[in-house]
C-alpha cells in the first residue's frame, strides 16, 4: 500500500515539475538545485507516529502549546519516524526556496491550475527531501502538506473559503505554517486558520 501511495505521489509530481520547467517565463534551467541547502547539523528531536496522534488529539503544538486545530483532522504518514528540522536551516532554505522560484519564473502570479497552492505545497516539501538526502541524513525531514479551508487571509493569499494548500515546518524552536507561494510564516498557534485544517499528510 505505501508503495502504491509513493508511486501515486511521484506521478503527480514529476510532470508538475516538467510543466513548470516548461511553461516558466524565464529560462528555466534549474542550476540553483546544485546549491540546495544542506544540514549542517543534524537534525532534531525525532518525532513517530504516536507523536503526531498525541499532539493533534489534544489540541497541542510544539512545547505543549494550545491550538485550535480540529482533533478529528485527516492524518497520513508516509513513514514510521520524523526528525524536526533546525530552525536556522528553515530560514536559509526559505531564503535558497525563494531564490529558486524567483530565478526560473515559477511565481504565483497566476490561478492556472498547474501553478497553484498543491503545487507550490508539494515542490517545497520535496525540496527539503532532497536536501536531506543531499545531506547524508537518513530520516525523513518532518515538513507535512496542510489542506486546509481559506477562511482567513494569509500571507497574502485572501481569503476564499475554497480549498488551499500549505506546509508545516516542524523545528526546534516552533511548529510553523509556511505559505510557500509568498515565503510567509507563522507558529501553528497563530495561524488564523488553524481550526479550518482538514488534511495533514507528512
Amino acid at each position: 500500500m505505501k508503495k502504491q501511495i509513493a508511486t501515486i505521489i511521484l506521478s503527480i509530481t514529476l510532470p508538475i515539475i516538467g510543466i513548470w520547467i516548461l511553461s516558466s517565463c524565464n529560462e528555466a534551467n534549474f542550476k540553483e538545485l546544485t546549491d540546495i541547502p544542506k544540514f549542517e547539523e543534524e537534525m532534531t528531536s525525532e518525532i513517530k507516529k504516536q507523536d503526531i496522534a498525541i499532539h493533534f488529539s489534544m489540541q497541542r503544538s510544539f512545547n505543549w502549546v494550545k491550538t485550535k486545530v480540529p482533533t478529528d483532522i485527516k492524518v497520513t504518514l508516509f513513514d514510521s519516524k520524523y526528525k524536526e528540522l533546525n530552525y536556522y536551516y528553515f530560514l536559509a532554505f526559505n531564503d535558497w526556496f525563494k531564490k529558486l522560484k524567483f530565478e526560473n519564473g515559477i511565481m504565483p502570479i497566476s490561478s492556472k491550475e498547474n501553478l497553484d497552492c498543491d503545487n507550490f505545497a508539494m515542490l517545497y516539501k520535496s525540496l527539503v527531501g532532497i536536501s536531506a538526502y543531499k545531506s547524508e541524513e537518513q530520516s525523513e525531514p518532518a515538513v507535512a502538506v496542510l489542506v486546509v479551508e481559506q477562511i482567513n487571509e494569509f500571507g497574502g493569499i485572501p481569503a476564499t473559503g475554497g480549498l488551499h494548500m500549505v506546509n508545516l515546518v516542524m523545528t526546534n524552536n516552533g511548529w510553523f505554517i509556511f505559505e510557500p507561494q509568498t515565503g510567509k510564516y507563522t507558529l501553528l498557534e497563530r495561524y488564523p486558520n488553524q481550526e479550518y485544517i482538514q488534511y495533514f499528510i507528512l
